[in-house]
């Protein structure tokens, strides 16, 4: 019997679109420099950048003083630096991302393929981390565009696994990650613990950080009325739930509010987001963050 996550997952026009998004990526980031990017850290640098919100864990240390006797305010200072960075894309391989139509994880999967293409084919050091509770499956695919079979490779031989635990999965991922870089969460981020936590501890080890929030229309606004039995897709848990117009419209109202209440906790620590919806086709996301900034340079 095939494995409904395996068909089709890379054929050959998904394969075309990835040669078309590395043209533009090039085009695009025409003029860098190959296998670096600027980022912005904390810390000495070649040129001061903005302020960011200091938030416990960061490096005390960085703290703009002179602007806290200013404004009263906490403010750690950015700065330019250009470096030879590694893109690690950390891919949520809960058992949660099982769900949607398409899945969440086949959405996630194509994604996370067309970004690293675009890595590579920038000469980026690009890694691959499967993650649920911990760590599932690691790859370093290296630089260069001849290496995407490797990473299409990888990806098909995932499932969705166990319950999420982003805070844990970022813990074991650490000693994965040998040299500082922009780390890719791609997430639809129903972690019970919430989201915070991970990014504010990738952020405090130095990394760059972008969110991708995988999203899918059935997650927290059922289609269907009536009498329904709605299951956890992590603990089996099952709740009876009578599904009028109204309490559909109050849950795709609380899914509003939480991608918002993302996206602007995101913001406001620097960290780039951008929804990812299972409806909305990979090589326009892909352009969405590269138009975007901060992904490459």
């Amino acid at each position: 019997m095939p494995n409904h996550f395996e068909d089709d997952l890379f054929g050959s026009d998904f394969l075309r679109r990835l040669e078309y998004l590395r043209v533009v990526a090039r085009r695009i980031f025409a003029g860098s420099a190959p296998g670096s990017r600027t980022g912005r850290r904390a810390g000495p640098g070649l040129e001061f950048a903005e302020h960011r919100a200091y938030a416990p864990g960061d490096d005390f240390r960085h703290i703009d003083w002179a602007a806290y006797g200013r404004l009263e305010k906490l403010l750690l200072r950015l700065c330019q630096q250009e470096e030879d960075l590694a893109i690690y894309f950390l891919l949520d391989a809960s058992a949660s991302m099982a769900t949607g139509r398409p899945a969440k994880f086949d959405h996630a999967r194509r994604l996370a393929a067309a970004l690293a293409y675009v890595g590579l084919a920038s000469l980026e050091r690009v890694r691959l981390v499967a993650v649920d509770g911990g760590v599932r499956a690691h790859l370093e695919a290296g630089r260069g565009k001849s290496h995407i079979l490797g990473v299409l490779d990888f990806l098909r031989g995932l499932a969705p696994g166990e319950r999420t635990d982003l805070a844990r999965a970022v813990e074991a991922f650490l000693p994965h990650a040998t040299q500082a870089g922009l780390v890719v969460l791609i997430s639809d981020l129903l972690d019970p613990a919430g989201y915070e936590k991970p990014f504010l501890t990738l952020q405090g080890q130095g990394f760059d950080c972008w969110c991708l929030h995988v999203t899918d229309p059935a997650d927290l606004a059922p289609p269907a009325l009536g009498d329904l039995a709605v299951s956890d897709a992590e603990t089996g848990d099952v709740l009876g739930v009578h599904m009028t117009e109204e309490v559909r419209d109050r849950l795709a109202g609380e899914a509003d509010r939480f991608k918002a209440e993302v996206q602007a906790w995101c913001l406001s620590r620097g960290i780039g987001y951008a929804e990812a919806p299972t409806h909305v086709p990979v090589d326009a996301l892909v352009l969405e963050v590269l138009r975007r900034g901060g992904f490459l340079r």
